[in-house]
């Protein structure tokens, strides 16, 4: 689907897979700090979330591995007021599948005591995973990160610089 790609100072057309026109500008708002969807496309993948979440699986212990190797055991997501500060999982920055944008969006509500529908949006790009401590993690859940965490992680992981600010 192609869908207007706006910024302060032009507008394109980017060919991405978002169902609505409105998610696209709200991660484009969520992704400014970090160069905008243009630069970060490779942390959406919008196929079925099972299949991504197989593939994961087949790769988790890999994926930490290098994330370790890259950034050693700090929790690069700090979120969470008891952070412990040592990351121990692996966590995906944009979640595989959310249905936070059809709630605050679209106004979703679950109905005959059924969930709000989830969406397909994160990838098993490298780019895409963080070193999480179990709190950080546990409160991030399906959450869509803030511009301000997708700016501090982006800083983590292009100066490898650690903001000890939350």
């Amino acid at each position: 689907m192609d869908i207007i790609h706006c910024s302060a100072d032009k507008m394109k057309t980017i060919s991405l897979g978002f169902d609505y026109p409105e998610d696209q500008i709200e991660f484009e708002n969520r992704l400014r700090s970090s160069g905008g969807l243009e630069q970060n496309e490779h942390l959406f993948d919008f196929r079925e979330p099972q299949v991504k979440r197989k593939e994961f699986n087949k790769i988790r212990n890999q994926v930490f591995e290098e994330l370790r190797a890259r950034h050693g055991n700090c929790c690069q997501l700090r979120c969470h007021l008891d952070c412990t500060e040592v990351g121990v999982e692996v966590d995906h920055l944009i979640p595989l599948s959310s249905n936070v944008l059809n709630k605050e969006l679209r106004k979703m509500k679950g109905e005959n005591r059924q969930k709000v529908p989830t969406q397909s949006f994160g990838s098993n790009d490298l780019s895409n995973f963080v070193l999480a401590c179990s709190r950080c993690n546990a409160f991030k859940k399906h959450r869509l990160p803030s511009p301000e965490l997708l700016a501090r992680v982006h800083q983590i992981k292009v100066n490898g610089e650690l903001n000890q600010s939350r």
